[in-house]
Parts: structure tokens; sequence; C-alpha cells
């Protein structure tokens, strides 16, 4: 009985701390303007806070519009995976969690793009 207790607990433990949450935040770019920001910038503004970022891609925003002139925002954003746990502490740099950019009555969400070269 102790050795399925003991097994039950380490399966629920394990679960619990492999859970991952994916965030975002906008990238900065502006429209005519080459990126002010990279993946790895943002990448490792969350390392430093000590936040293990499991994956990192560029994306946009889907299914909104924006105004087409230069020094206009873009949708351009940087995804990342981390742990759930984590969440708070990148919250508290900006962060947002990626799902909240999904609705799919209003027809949002984002996609995975190559990130811009910083030319």
């Amino acid at each position: 009985m102790k050795t399925t207790t003991l097994t039950a607990t380490l399966l629920l433990t394990t679960a619990c701390t492999t859970q991952t949450t994916h965030i975002y935040k906008p990238d900065g770019t502006k429209q005519c303007q080459p990126p002010t920001t990279t993946l790895t910038d943002s990448t490792t503004t969350l390392t430093t806070a000590g936040i293990n970022v499991l994956t990192s891609t560029c994306a946009t925003q889907t299914g909104m519009a924006v105004i087409t002139v230069c020094g206009a925002p873009t949708l351009g954003i940087h995804l990342h995976e981390i742990k759930t746990s984590d969440v708070p502490k990148a919250k508290r740099l900006g962060y947002e969690e990626a799902h909240n950019l999904v609705n799919k009555d209003r027809g949002t969400g984002y996609e995975t793009i190559e990130c811009p070269n910083p030319d």
C-alpha cells in the first residue's frame, strides 16, 4: 500500500511541476522601422528574472486590424513557453498569457512566424 501511495504522490507532484503556459509580450516593432528588440532580448529578460524559458518564437496576432502608417505598432509578439508556476513573475515583467489572445467568436488568435531581421 505504501508503494502505491508513494507512486501516486510522485506522479501527481511531477504532473504539477511540468505544467507549462505560453506567455507573450508585444515585440515593440513599428511599421517602416527595423525591430528594436529581438527574441533573444525577450528571452534574456525572462531568464535574468529567474524564469526558465522552455521554448521561444516570434508570432503575430491574427484576426485584428491595425492602421497602416509608418510609426504605428505592428501585431508582432514574442511568444515563450514557461512553467505555469512562473507566470506571476512573468506578468510582473509585462508578459501576458497567450491564451488571452484567442477568441473564437471574434476570430482572433496568434500564429508563429519567422523572426524579423534586425537589419
